[in-house]
């Protein structure tokens, strides 16, 4: 997981690593939810596709070897204002595209996303460059 951004706005890489001894295929976007450190859940607001970290780019259908990683970006605001709240997580649980499972995962930076929790995420994606993917997602040409 790499953690970067600026004036405002963060970003978030995650990996998922396929722990199968079997190839497995997936599409689309994760389900994400922001977590109190007790497991409580915090007002989330996930957008699909791109905001102000990275780029809007169409989900692609992505096979991962075992032992293979894909990658998927979060983004988020983390600049209050009078009119809105901000969620303040250092869990995270991710479902991944095509499952019904999730696993929580502790975001040691921690996520302030205010609009009411509101999430920028991408499609999963495969890279064969690894430290490529670690802040942003790999360029669309189209």
């Amino acid at each position: 997981m790499g953690q970067g951004g600026a004036a405002g706005t963060q970003e978030v890489t995650f990996s998922l690593t396929n722990t199968s001894t079997t190839s497995c295929a997936t599409y689309g976007y994760p389900g994400l939810l922001l977590l109190h450190t007790s497991g409580a859940a915090l007002p989330t607001t996930v957008h699909r596709g791109g905001g102000l970290t990275f780029d809007d780019f169409a989900p692609t259908h992505v096979t991962l070897a075992a032992g293979q990683t894909g990658y998927f970006n979060v983004g988020f605001n983390d600049v209050p204002t009078p009119t809105t709240t901000c969620s303040s997580a250092h869990l995270i649980e991710v479902t991944p595209p095509t499952n019904t499972t999730h696993t929580t995962v502790d975001v040691t930076l921690g996520i302030d996303a205010c609009d009411n929790g509101t999430l920028d995420v991408s499609p999963v994606f495969a890279s064969t460059d690894a430290a490529a993917t670690q802040t942003t997602a790999p360029s669309q040409s189209g």
